[in-house]
């Protein structure tokens, strides 16, 4: 490992806070080195979380415009079907597009990325390990006068519920089935699981939502959240 490379700020994750921070920092004269696990830079949001679910609704929007509400307006398709593949690849091209977008952000800002494992080493110090190889010489030391932890968030599994990948999957997972689903489950009336619930429900699965709460959404306003929940079991979630 060679010496230490100095850094005003060192960042250490590429997500909505940690790319913004970046730029910023940047923007006011630092010298700024972000770091990021993953080869995408933008994190959960961009890569398997807000952004790829967006998508996915609005393509799911458009199946279910053409199939239960083109008859009022005096249009009749003959048939109407979608290509699960098609709107992976669509979902995944927008993804592609917006992490791209983030990276030649950081670049013009002369923001230094690295992708790793961060490991902090000492008050002022920390140890990058690239993904793709061991431990050992290729690390890399960072020195920086400020560290700022952006590392975001991960799904967690609901006690003796553990994600197999298979029958139990996270929203990650989720985002990328093959083939829908015949009866999906989701533990969890948030933002997250009612998303998901709505695309796989519009495109045929069936859908139950799984929710200690009195009422979904519970962080949202109260009319709000009951007005969401009509609207959902309109569309026919359980």
């Amino acid at each position: 490992m060679d010496q230490p490379r100095n850094y005003d700020l060192i960042v250490i994750g590429a997500g909505p806070g940690g790319y913004v921070a970046s730029v910023r920092a940047a923007q006011l004269g630092m010298k700024v080195a972000c770091i990021d696990k993953e080869p995408r830079l933008g994190g959960v949001c961009l890569n398997v979380g807000c952004i790829p679910s967006k998508a996915l609704l609005d393509s799911s929007e458009y199946y279910q415009l053409a199939t239960r509400h083109l008859d009022e307006h005096g249009i009749h398709p003959q048939s109407v079907t979608f290509d699960l593949a098609a709107l992976m690849a669509r979902k995944q091209r927008v993804v592609e597009e917006l992490t791209g977008n983030v990276r030649r952000l950081l670049e013009s800002n002369q923001v230094e990325i690295f992708h790793g494992t961060a490991r902090l080493v000492g008050p002022e110090q920390v140890r990058i390990t690239p993904g793709s190889t061991p431990p050992g010489d290729t690390d890399i030391l960072l020195q920086g006068k400020a560290i700022l932890l952006a590392t975001g968030s991960e799904p967690v599994a609901p006690r003796g519920l553990a994600f197999d990948g298979d029958r139990v999957v996270s929203s990650t997972e989720a985002l990328a089935f093959t083939a829908v689903p015949e009866h999906l489950g989701i533990v969890g009336g948030g933002y997250i699981g009612l998303e998901l619930g709505s695309i796989w429900r519009r495109l045929g699965a069936k859908v139950t939502i799984i929710e200690m709460l009195p009422r979904l959404a519970g962080t949202l306003d109260g009319q709000v959240a009951r007005t969401l929940e009509r609207i959902l079991t309109k569309q026919g979630l359980d």
